[in-house]
């Protein structure tokens, strides 16, 4: 259950630094001029960025129940 946490909190570091700064382990991914993204970088975007990762895997697993059950 540790490991699931530990891994879940990295997914959602990962994208709210990629989408808040436009960098991932202080190496620029955007273009210089992309802007900050606030919203992501404030404690808000912690819930934002949780709440889609938890729609795309409720969208993945109704793909795959939709495939089985055919």
């Amino acid at each position: 259950m540790g490991v699931g946490f530990t891994l879940a909190l990295m997914m959602i570091s990962f994208v709210r630094e990629l989408l808040g700064s436009g960098s991932l382990f202080g190496v620029r991914v955007f273009a210089e001029g992309y802007p900050d993204a606030l919203m992501f970088i404030l404690a808000p975007g912690g819930f934002l960025v949780f709440g889609l990762l938890l729609a795309l895997v409720n969208k993945l697993l109704m793909k795959k129940e939709k495939k089985e059950a055919a």
